[in-house]
């Protein structure tokens, strides 16, 4: 349509509105070559009513040609004889050849469609350089846009008055396109030529007649340059619109030939361009616009709109300035116009039926668990559609808060990222478990590094890295983290309607206290099926053994007392096994009272309680360093059990006469936090690093070899390790330069006590 509408003439007159509109813009500033000599409304107050005697007119060629003016065109009709004063012919005559160059106006009348050319008159012709027409181009609307630079009168060649001037000066000017043979009648001409009009009316400099001919303009005013004699006094000559003037200002015809003198010896022609040629610059304007309006948003979308508008009309602009074609921009702008509502009806149009077939689709597909949103009261076809919409919106949103309760209350750890791994949804139960971390927040963190410390139960390598994310493939496995948490690993990739890989689905399940109850059953089977069944064993042999002797002599028997003390150490064995168990099953899962506890205080009282167990072998308890007081939360009873157990395995340990230390300092651990450590530490042998590991671990003796001597169950070392490890601490050993070993426990230190 924009192209059709472009090689047509329907909006000619909106695109000679924008055509002025540009011409009128291109002002430009003169060269000082052309100049008017105005018969002006002073020159007719004195000179008298027109027209004048012609030997004004010849003492005015006088006076040009003596101020050594280049060419001068006299826009004066001489198409018949002076009546009253017949001398003036000859003398005008005289003066125009004397004067040379002289360049006359000629006629072109239409008469019953024909065209009659009025020659000046034989003796002017003769004495004239050079005649050219003064015939201008008047458009439809009143306005002068354009002049034809040749014409013909019965296949008689015509130039236009300026071009005729400029011959006659001796310049070379192109004559532009041939004369349209085509043209109906006798007259045809060239292409009309667009004006370039230097300004409005009055722009050319004026020099009155009357001043010219008293001799009152400067000398050299005319020197080397076109003058054109013409009238400018109102009721005496031609007036005309023009892009330039107003309705209140018209432009001279003398004025109109100097702006085209002025514009051919530029060289600055301004034509109208071909219908191709504003095919190509509307449609290209249009174009442009759609390939916008598919990568913009609607706002932006219109802003382009408007740009291209400007654009359009800057065009024809400097089209104009730079190249000399003047286009007709209309189609383009009302392309534009039309081209954005056309497109948002499209656009708008195409959204509503995909909303439509996507709500229907929605409707069909979502389980009706989901409660559906009634419509509102819908009157019209949008009405309809906004109600839809706003009831798909309101069903996604409450699948969304299912979808997110349900992931949120999840009691496992539940992490789900894209594909690049990034997270996207963590759960609280997620919070929590890498709370450790102080992470602000779980979102947008790099999923393999949240579990890059969750090592394989198998080969101790990571269960998910980077480059496992790549593929969408299940990964599961059993670990364990930095922290000593067992957990279970599940990875899954999820996928969208289009099976396209969206992300992942990290599960961590902790198992811990699972993995922890399987240890202890698998201890308590153990306890009974051989620390227990020992002692009882041995009591039944001892009994047999009695049974089968009761028939010997007394001397051959076993005493009997003798029997009794062997069943009593038995059952004490047994005994002393179940408490100990019992108190490591109380210290793993009962219910801890914790109190504000000083451990100055406790490991005086635990000293206290060892010393008649290390008086026995001659072995000296100090205590070497302490603070004045050393505050932590703990259950006391568990925590000096645990002391009791540690000091006691030191004297247990230590040669006859020895001393065992203990001392309480602060240290750091765990990012800076501060902690007490309490150390005990005896001139025992040592314990060898590759048996440091199964220290800690119940039934695990691990003197029998080094001290077969000794009695013990095995199980105080784990349940210092058991109490301490829910206090938040740790219990480690190392052993001396020379002998001894050492065993630190260290406690989190509470802080800001007011005590």
């Amino acid at each position: 349509m924009v192209g059709w509408l472009s090689a047509q003439t329907t909006l000619v007159q909106m695109n000679r509105l924008i055509q002025d509109f540009v011409i009128a813009m291109q002002g430009h500033a003169l060269q000082d070559k052309v100049v008017i000599v105005a018969i002006d409304d002073t020159s007719i107050a004195t000179l008298g009513r027109w027209p004048w005697r012609r030997a004004l007119h010849a003492e005015l060629l006088h006076r040009l040609h003596a101020d050594q003016a280049k060419v001068v065109g006299l826009d004066i009709l001489f198409t018949e004889p002076d009546k009253r004063y017949p001398i003036d012919d000859a003398t005008l005559a005289a003066a125009i050849k004397q004067n040379s160059p002289v360049v006359l106006p000629l006629l072109v009348q239409s008469q019953n469609g024909f065209a009659i050319a009025t020659q000046p008159l034989k003796d002017y012709a003769e004495a004239a350089t050079a005649i050219g027409h003064v015939q201008l181009k008047v458009d439809s609307d009143g306005i002068v846009r354009s002049v034809s630079l040749q014409e013909q009168v019965d296949n008689i060649s015509q130039p236009n008055f300026a071009l005729s001037l400029l011959n006659a000066g001796g310049e070379t000017i192109e004559q532009g396109s041939a004369i349209n043979a085509n043209t109906s009648g006798n007259l045809q001409h060239q292409a009309p030529t667009l004006i370039p009009y230097a300004g409005g009316a009055g722009y050319f400099p004026r020099i009155s007649y009357l001043d010219v001919l008293q001799g009152n303009v400067p000398k050299g005013t005319f020197s080397g340059k076109y003058v054109i004699v013409g009238a400018t006094a109102a009721g005496i000559g031609d007036q005309y619109a023009t892009p330039t003037t107003n309705k209140d200002q018209l432009m001279p015809g003398v004025e109109i030939l100097a702006n085209i003198t002025d514009a051919l010896l530029r060289n600055t022609p301004l034509n109208s361009a071909t219908a191709l040629q504003n095919i190509g610059l509307n449609v290209c304007f249009v174009i442009l616009a759609l390939i916008g309006f598919a990568l913009l948003e609607p706002l932006r979308a219109l802003l382009l709109t408007v740009v291209l508008g400007i654009l359009l009309v800057a065009t024809t602009y400097l089209a104009g300035n730079a190249i000399g074609i003047l286009f007709a921009p209309s189609a383009g702008i009302l392309g534009l116009v039309f081209v954005y509502p056309l497109w948002s009806w499209h656009r708008l149009d195409a959204a509503t039926r995909f909303l439509t077939d996507e709500y229907n689709a929605l409707q069909n597909d979502t389980d009706s668990f989901y409660a559906r949103t009634a419509q509102l009261g819908a009157k019209d076809f949008l009405d309809k559609r906004i109600a839809a919409l706003d009831g798909a919106t309101r069903q996604l949103r409450n699948l969304h808060r299912f979808i997110s309760d349900s992931v949120n209350a999840l009691p496992d750890a539940t992490l789900i990222c894209g594909v690049d791994g990034k997270v996207r949804i963590a759960n609280s139960a997620a919070h929590r478990h890498f709370a450790s971390l102080n992470l602000p927040d779980l979102v947008a963190c790099d999923l393999h590094m949240l579990v890059k410390d969750v090592l394989s139960t198998e080969n101790h390598l990571p269960i998910i890295t980077q480059d496992m994310l790549y593929m969408p493939s299940h990964i599961e496995g059993e670990g364990r983290d930095g922290r000593g948490r067992d957990l279970l690993v599940k990875c899954v990739p999820c996928f969208n309607a289009e099976e396209q890989h969206i992300g992942w689905i990290l599960s961590l399940v902790d198992v811990t206290q699972l993995w922890q109850a399987e240890r202890d059953r698998d201890e308590a089977f153990r306890f009974i099926t051989h620390d227990i069944r020992s002692p009882i064993s041995s009591i039944i042999s001892l009994l047999e053994l009695q049974r089968l002797d009761k028939n010997e002599p007394a001397s051959k028997s076993i005493l009997v007392d003798h029997l009794l003390d062997k069943i009593e150490q038995q059952a004490t064995n047994a005994l002393d096994l179940t408490e100990s168990f019992v108190t490591l099953s109380r210290a793993k899962s009962s219910q801890y009272q914790l109190v504000q506890l000083d451990l100055v205080d406790l490991l005086n009282e635990v000293v206290d309680d060892a010393w008649a167990q290390a008086k026995i072998r001659a072995i000296t308890i100090k205590i070497i360093a302490f603070p004045e007081d050393a505050w932590v939360m703990a259950d006391r009873e568990m925590m000096k059990r645990s002391l009791i157990n540690v000091l006691g395995n030191a004297i247990k340990f230590s040669p006859d006469s020895a001393l065992v230390t203990c001392s309480i300092s602060s240290v750091f651990r765990q990012a800076n936090h501060e902690f007490w450590d309490i150390a005990i530490t005896d001139e025992g042998l040592g314990i060898p690093l590759e048996k440091q590991d199964d220290l800690f671990q119940p039934f695990k003796r691990l003197h029998n070899t080094s001290h077969p001597e000794i009695t013990g169950t095995g199980l105080g070392l784990a349940f210092a390790y058991a109490v301490v490890q829910r206090h938040g601490g740790e219990i480690t050993v190392s052993n001396g330069a020379t002998a001894g070993a050492t065993f630190h426990i260290v406690l989190p230190r509470l802080m800001d006590l007011n005590i």
